[in-house]
């Protein structure tokens, strides 16, 4: 089954459409609408519609907030250089790797290294 991803509102509208050129199903929140919503209904409308979130937003990644039980995956983008141009050559051929670890993870990605959290892997 394909990666389905919900972008959270600071991921840039270029990295939505790399990702889409690149055969990912991404909803987008800008474009939903949804523009400032809290980050409980992000990861509530991204398990109701079996999406990763997309984000540059450090809370996404507290286990305390959001255990691994609560949401489809989240995909954290931690580049010291946040632009688009930057994080698309980088992201993509990583997706492409990490297809089938990234569903109900916390996947930390960082110029240095990527940290999955997931249930056979906790903390």
């Amino acid at each position: 089954m394909p990666l389905k991803f919900l972008a959270d509102e600071n991921i840039a509208k270029s990295l939505v459409r790399a990702l889409r050129q690149n055969g990912y199903d991404v909803k987008d929140i800008k474009e939903e609408k949804l523009i400032g919503i809290s980050d409980k209904e992000v990861i509530n409308k991204a398990k109701e519609q079996d999406r990763i979130i997309i984000t540059h937003d450090k809370d996404f990644g507290n286990l305390l907030n959001y255990p691994l039980q609560s949401h489809c995956g989240v995909i954290l983008i931690r580049y010291m250089n946040q632009s688009p141009s930057y994080i698309i050559p980088k992201l993509i051929p990583l997706l492409d790797t990490l297809k089938n670890k990234v569903k109900g993870s916390i996947t930390i990605v960082t110029d240095d290294l990527v940290r999955i959290e997931n249930l056979d892997n906790p903390k």
